[in-house]
């Protein structure tokens, strides 16, 4: 009993010893206090762990109440990160804290800034609006040495924001700013009436769309969040992406901001990272210095479009594809075609003699009758031998009428499920990002010109999107064009055989490009911009199939390998997208001119060379034979045409390889294009060379698209984004709608290029039209 209770008494005395410890060392902590404190005056004070300062501020007005109050801290002294200083703001509705030294760290440095600045949050801000008490700040530290520490508070006089009002201010990442700004009749009227020179004089007539213009002229990388009117207000880079709509900038930024987004208004909070990296994509910090993260903005709030403005928009995107559409019948009214009148002479002859063309007529007439349909997709049974004749289109078109309608259209069923399959997760994809977009705000994940992007309801794009009903409203012009044109007379074997089926596959890939390019503007960036491009190779490349068919009726492609061909151009659109690294770049250079030698060899030869091992032999053999006269073309005008066509396609490979940057993509377009566009004019000239006539209509429409795709390249190297670079450097190159107030420089390039497609695919409809009453062993092959 004794021991037990000596050791209880030991227990109460232990723990009464430890719970005095703590009160003799609180009561060994001073608080100074004092009331006096003035805004803008500099306040100097010394805090350590043993004294806690509690400031507490007068205003000699209350006029200046209304404005939020901004908070300023700096140290001169060498602060310990290990014992930081605590700064605590307390408001009527809310409390702040923050420490020094403020410590930012990079992969290359370590930042330490010891001064702060911070705006406190504006309570008195809305439509309930109460007398703000004025903040009471506490400082402490852990700090068994002095720190020195000077304070000022001031009133922010310019954080409402007026409409067409430049505001220009300075930022670092321990100083965030942010502004307000209201869509409605101000809340401190009462105020204003009575002191009306104090106050930002509101316009009442506020747009209910607004355009945040933001400018900067030097590239240290910032991000700028749009939030709502509430409170806190979350002003660091940590912090800002659970609130609102936020993105990156470096010289240029902006947004359009509706007040179905936020109808009490919006704070504009401006951010300095903590280095370059997320801007510029180039992994390290270029500017480790903190005397070298300062960044001066310049930004103006200004009225968006108007509904006119979409009207506009919807009326000029119709109506312009309706009047080229509406030239085509025009045009074409007074049809090309020769008519077709055939007279048969029997004008006695000597006994066994038979006209050539009449025998050659005869025999592919009655190869024809008896071919079967396993035949479609065979090529003629011409040999080597044959090869120095000249080839008319009758020896390479030897396939019956109904055998050659099945042919061609399996072109049009084949790009008819490929589109189908194809549309259908892209619309699911980008409609996934859309949502993604709204539901962080990330506003870097869909690369628009935001200075040019008109929203309507889900759309943020709206105009870019629209813009595209041109491809659509143009390619079924073109699908009604074939649909209504005549036949051509396949049993008396006059003109150029016709694949209606293909014509009709080149319509729906233009309805194909204006219907992918809207779901690409959905939500425009680096992964899915192969959506956009998709359709347009599509399109280049059934231009060169439908001019090589033109002369190789039954030598050309099939379907099955034209949209072979074209998946794995996709595919390697992809990887060059992905991966556009050198190794990528030399492997696609070196496939691109062996498919120059390639084709150069197929087009010379109609499809007879048999590339193979004892193709050079061969070539050698001839050589040793002929000499000189082996190096002679045989065929000098197609000849002549290959050789430029190798020039382009290799210059074009040259400067891929040279350049290898990461925008695969548009070099891809550029040599189907290209050669496309090479291919069509060498055409018209090879026409020319061999003596045929090319109607005025067809000329009209060359140079009609000639004039088209000049204006639509100016344009589209005008771009306003940039896909393959970051998304603070796609906003550099944002601009102001430039057409109507709700188009800009890609939103006309979407119609122009509508409009010279068309016009292209009409003039390759009509180029032959003059050979119609032609019987086929006179028109020749080239």
């Amino acid at each position: 009993m004794l021991s037990g209770f000596i050791l209880l008494i030991l227990f109460r005395s232990y723990f009464c010893y430890n719970d005095v410890v703590p009160f003799q060392n609180a009561t060994q902590k001073q608080f100074i206090y004092n009331n006096t404190y003035e805004y803008d005056s500099i306040i100097d004070l010394t805090v350590n762990e043993t004294t806690t300062h509690i400031l507490d501020f007068n205003e000699q007005s209350n006029l200046m109440s209304v404005f939020p109050t901004r908070v300023h801290v700096s140290s001169n002294d060498t602060l310990d990160v290990s014992y930081p200083l605590f700064v605590t703001a307390t408001q009527q509705k809310g409390v702040s804290s923050w420490e020094l030294p403020l410590v930012v760290s990079t992969k290359q440095a370590v930042l330490k800034f010891n001064d702060m600045a911070r705006t406190l949050c504006p309570h008195d801000a809305g439509p309930n609006v109460t007398s703000q008490g004025r903040p009471t700040l506490t400082l402490a530290t852990s700090s068994p040495s002095n720190v020195s520490v000077r304070i000022k508070l001031r009133r922010v006089e310019d954080f409402f924001i007026e409409v067409n009002k430049d505001v220009k201010l300075n930022v670092t990442p321990s100083t965030p700013k942010y502004y307000y700004f209201s869509f409605d009749r101000d809340p401190w009227k009462h105020l204003e009436t009575k002191h009306p020179q104090r106050f930002p004089r509101f316009n009442y007539t506020i747009p209910k769309s607004v355009l945040l213009e933001i400018n900067s002229n030097d590239h240290v990388c910032a991000t700028v969040s749009i939030q709502n009117n509430s409170c806190p207000v979350f002003d660091n880079e940590k912090d800002m992406m659970y609130q609102g709509h936020h993105f990156t900038m470096t010289t240029k930024g902006g947004i359009t901001v509706t007040q179905s987004m936020f109808p009490r208004g919006f704070y504009i909070v401006f951010i300095v990272k903590e280095s370059d990296e997320e801007c510029t994509g180039i992994s390290g910090d270029h500017s480790a210095g903190s005397d070298k993260r300062t960044k001066n903005f310049s930004f103006r709030v200004m009225a968006a479009a108007a509904p006119a403005d979409y009207l506009t928009l919807v009326l000029v995107s119709l109506a312009l594809p309706a009047l080229v559409a509406l030239l085509a019948p025009t045009i074409m009214m007074p049809t090309c075609r020769a008519r077709r009148t055939i007279e048969v002479e029997e004008a006695p002859g000597p006994s066994g003699v038979q006209d050539p063309r009449t025998s050659e007529t005869a025999r592919i007439i009655g190869r024809s009758s008896n071919q079967s349909d396993s035949d479609i997709d065979s090529e003629p049974d011409l040999d080597d031998k044959s090869l120095p004749i000249p080839l008319n289109v009758a020896r390479l078109s030897r396939t019956r009428p109904l055998a050659h309608n099945r042919r061609s259209n399996r072109y049009f069923w084949s790009a008819l499920t490929v589109a189908v399959v194809y549309a259908l997760p892209v619309v699911q994809l980008l409609f996934t990002y859309q949502r993604m977009v709204l539901q962080t705000g990330d506003q870097d994940v869909c690369y628009y010109n935001f200075l040019c992007a008109l929203p309507l309801g889900a759309l943020q794009d709206f105009n870019h999107v629209f813009s595209n009903v041109g491809y659509v409203l143009l390619g079924l012009a073109f699908m009604l064009q074939v649909r209504c044109r005549p036949p051509s007379d396949e049993l008396q074997e006059l003109g150029i055989p016709e694949h209606r089926g293909l014509m009709y596959s080149m319509g729906l890939a233009l309805i194909m490009e204006g219907l992918l390019s809207a779901c690409y503007h959905l939500c425009p960036n680096k992964m899915n911009f192969q959506f956009d491009s998709s359709f347009m190779y599509v399109i280049a490349v059934l231009c060169i199939v439908k001019l090589y068919q033109s002369r190789h009726a039954d030598v050309n492609a099939s379907a099955h390998a034209t949209f072979m061909l074209l998946a794995v151009l996709m595919a390697i659109g992809v990887f060059g997208i992905v991966y556009p690294n050198l190794y990528f770049w030399t492997f696609f250079t070196i496939g691109h001119l062996a498919v120059c030698f390639f084709l150069t060899l197929k087009i010379y030869y109609v499809g007879r060379m048999k590339i193979g091992s004892s193709m050079v032999k061969r070539a050698w053999g001839e050589m040793r034979r002929t000499g000189r006269s082996a190096f002679r073309p045989k065929y000098p005008a197609r000849a002549v045409f290959l050789a430029l066509a190798n020039l382009a396609n290799w210059a074009l490979a040259g400067y891929g390889m040279y350049s290898h940057n990461a925008d695969f993509a548009r070099h891809l377009l550029a040599a189907l294009l290209g050669n496309a566009i090479l291919y069509t004019l060498a055409y018209v000239v090879l026409k020319l060379a061999h003596g045929e006539r090319v109607c005025a209509r067809t000329w009209g429409w060359l140079l009609l698209a000639a004039a088209l795709w000049a204006l639509a390249a100016a344009l589209f190297l005008r771009a306003r984004t940039k896909w393959s670079q970051t998304a603070a450097q796609s906003r550099t190159y944002n601009a102001q709608c430039t057409a109507l107030q709700s188009l800009d420089t890609h939103d006309l390039w979407h119609l122009s290029s509508a409009a010279a497609i068309f016009s292209s695919f009409n003039a390759l409809l009509i180029i032959d039209d003059p050979l119609a009453a032609t019987p086929r062993i006179e028109i020749p092959v080239f």
